[in-house]
């Protein structure tokens, strides 16, 4: 769990740079926001803005079972945009919380299992969705693919996990997806194949997998390897790639991508000449990122070992 923990700043951070908020609410922006019941107050309950979302979001924390009261006072709210985790949001909960219909929803830390995602597919005004911070051998990913038929969901936010392949080919089912950003998992196939599903993907956030926790070699998931593929992903129009090492040359390869408007680096180990001659390449794409400092490369050669 002390990995969890060492990257949770990632997760946060990653979310804002992808905006997998812009979604409307119940309540209108310029209206107050409701208070927060009595019975809510020991769940470190909030309502109001929130880096995931646009618009009234109810926050809180379950580390153990709700009780009926709190659930009514959950459900009193009429909120639809909801950010929840901790070990008391489980499979029953979620069965609990999908009575909402939530439009966009993040659960962090929390104790879905795969079979819990067979709740999450009734959310039928579901748009927005991040799962992350999920480490046990009950959760391999595979329920993702139980989403395939949700009508509205356009994003996806996946990190700080356990899972290997077996999550990013569910989640390669997803075809409907327009949004996607994953980073910080045991996935160790840097061609992501399952990505070449994802045919209507406008935007894509993808960095490097963490070490593995069996004791089984180190397999980075975003490589020279991964070039291939993105270039394939001919509907993108912004990608963002973060702590890894990608050669110049390979990067060329994203001169295929005809619809690209936005490049991101963050965390890159690419000199500044390298990034202006990406620049003068692409040149109908805003290119972001700077080279690493000393302290920055460090990281990254810790991070990466």
């Amino acid at each position: 769990m002390s990995k969890l923990k060492e990257w949770s700043g990632w997760f946060i951070v990653a979310l804002m740079w992808v905006g997998i908020g812009a979604i409307p609410c119940v309540y209108a922006e310029d209206a107050p926001a409701p208070k927060v019941p009595v019975v809510l107050e020991p769940l470190k309950t909030k309502i109001g803005n929130h880096y995931a979302f646009k618009g009234t979001v109810l926050s809180f924390r379950v580390e153990e079972t709700l009780t009926e009261e709190q659930w009514q006072g959950i459900e009193s709210l009429r909120l639809r945009l909801i950010s929840t985790g901790g070990k008391g949001l489980d499979d029953s909960a979620i069965e609990r919380l999908a009575k909402l219909d939530p439009e966009g929803l993040v659960l962090d830390g929390s104790g879905i299992t795969d079979d819990g995602f067979k709740y999450i597919a009734t959310m039928k005004s579901l748009r927005s969705l991040s799962i992350g911070h999920i480490i046990r051998k009950e959760f391999t990913g595979a329920g993702f693919a139980m989403l395939k038929d949700l009508p509205k969901l356009e994003k996806l936010s996946f990190g700080g996990s356990g899972t290997r392949e077996s999550a990013m080919n569910a989640i390669g089912e997803l075809t409907q997806l327009k949004e996607f950003s994953s980073w910080h998992t045991q996935n160790g196939d840097p061609t992501n194949p399952y990505l070449l599903k994802l045919i209507h993907l406008e935007s894509l956030t993808i960095g490097n997998s963490l070490k593995r926790w069996d004791g089984k070699p180190r397999q980075l998931c975003l490589t020279d390897a991964s070039l291939p593929t993105l270039a394939q992903m001919t509907s993108l129009q912004s990608l963002t790639l973060m702590q890894s090492r990608l050669s110049y040359s390979a990067l060329l390869q994203l001169k295929m991508l005809t619809n690209l408007k936005k490049l991101r680096f963050d965390g890159v180990d690419l000199s500044a000449e390298e990034i202006e001659k990406l620049r003068a390449e692409l040149p109908g794409v805003t290119i972001t990122g700077k080279a690493l400092n000393d302290e920055a490369r460090k990281q990254l050669d810790d991070f990466l070992k």
